[in-house]
């Protein structure tokens, strides 16, 4: 399985690259190391982006924000697959990702019996289509960024219930906020996995830069 060589990477990601970018240099200074800028398709599309990230919604409204955050969660914010099938998958390969090894202390056991279908490599339409014959509704992988499934199909499958697990999961250090959209943090909050910290951010757009201030806020709860 691939696996990020350098684990302190961060991306930020954004609507788009040009956003990102003008999030990159202050995420840098306040985390202390580089910071990768991509779009939230090209951090998709890229095979070594950093699996730390911080999302940094923008938009002309706060509906493109939360649209921004929706999409993230359906599409990079993962979990790793509950202890039960953890140790199974286990079992199958011989090890886990270091990712999926240091959060399956995690508390989230079930004492259901779940029929799960793992999916190596690449998954493409043409294998999710395949993979729909099966009766698993829990579908793992090994990366968000493994999966290239056309917007249709993943609505499908949503609709059908499936639900997607990651063995080496994306994490989010932060969500860098406008103002605007910290303050409807409760329109939104329920879309994303708790206990990512918010970061407010504030400044003003000079020639083609932003300069950010952070305020703290209580993580997600």
């Amino acid at each position: 399985m691939g696996r990020d060589r350098d684990p302190d990477r961060v991306a930020a990601v954004a609507p788009t690259r040009a956003s990102a970018r003008s999030a990159a240099p202050s995420l840098s200074r306040r985390l202390g190391g580089p910071v990768a800028a991509f779009s939230l398709a090209g951090y998709l599309a890229s095979a070594g982006a950093p699996g730390r990230i911080v999302l940094c919604p923008s938009g002309r409204s706060l509906e493109k924000e939360i649209d921004f955050l929706r999409a993230a969660r359906e599409r990079v914010l993962w979990s790793t697959p509950d202890e039960i099938v953890l140790s199974a998958i286990e079992g199958l390969l011989g090890s886990l990702p270091s990712t999926a090894a240091r959060v399956r202390s995690r508390p989230r056991r079930s004492r259901e019996t779940r029929t799960a279908l793992l999916l190596e490599g690449k998954v493409t339409s043409a294998r999710v289509r395949e993979a729909l014959a099966s009766d698993a509704r829990l579908w793992i992988v090994e990366h968000p960024r493994r999966v290239r499934v056309n917007r249709p199909l993943r609505d499908r499958l949503r609709r059908i219930g499936v639900t997607w697990s990651a063995l080496d999961p994306v994490i989010a250090v932060a969500i860098l906020a406008s103002p605007r959209l910290a303050a409807a943090r409760a329109r939104w909050k329920g879309l994303l996995p708790s206990g990512i910290p918010l970061w407010i951010r504030s400044g003003n757009r000079r020639g083609k830069s932003f300069r950010t201030r952070f305020r703290r806020s209580p993580p997600l709860r």
